[in-house]
């Protein structure tokens, strides 16, 4: 059993389990995914976990934006959803990932952009406008850099 099995293992037991609630359970693993997880190849278990890995970030981001207990959680359900974001993007920018790798990631990253705007956009105070407002310039930034950005927000490739 390599890492990423090894891995596989206890979040197909958390899902199994329908522990959706117990975040404090999901959080060490999302934290600490295994290498393969980001590529460079395509394999079964690689496009499994990092759909688990993705949809855990999710999942952890809406417990703690639905939580009121704490004033921190909003901060912490933001922090998730640009965990998700940067880890996406790292894959998109890794010349060795496989290109249709690549491509899931470019459009994950654009639909968490676009959750992470939304999030903020709900927040109050000047803090998330000025956080909006970073967060499209560096995605604009980042999609030009990519060569996969138009007017249109579709994805396309060039090859270099």
């Amino acid at each position: 059993m390599n890492e990423l099995d090894t891995w596989l293992e206890p979040v197909g037991d958390w899902y199994k389990n329908r522990k959706h609630d117990q975040v404090e359970w999901l959080e060490p693993l999302i934290l600490t995914p295994p290498d393969a997880l980001w590529g460079p190849l395509i394999t079964d278990e690689q496009s499994k976990g990092i759909a688990c890995w993705l949809d855990g970030c999710l999942r952890i981001f809406t417990f703690y934006r639905n939580s009121n207990q704490n004033p921190h959680h909003q901060e912490k359900a933001y922090q998730y959803l640009m965990f998700a974001y940067s880890k996406l993007q790292a894959v998109c920018c890794d010349t060795r990932a496989e290109p249709d790798l690549q491509e899931w990631c470019t459009q994950r990253v654009q639909h968490l952009c676009v959750l992470a705007l939304e999030f903020a956009n709900q927040q109050q105070g000047s803090r998330w406008l000025q956080e909006s407002e970073k967060l499209i310039e560096s995605h604009v930034r980042f999609m030009t850099s990519q060569s996969q950005n138009d007017d249109q927000g579709s994805v396309k490739h060039q090859i270099h």
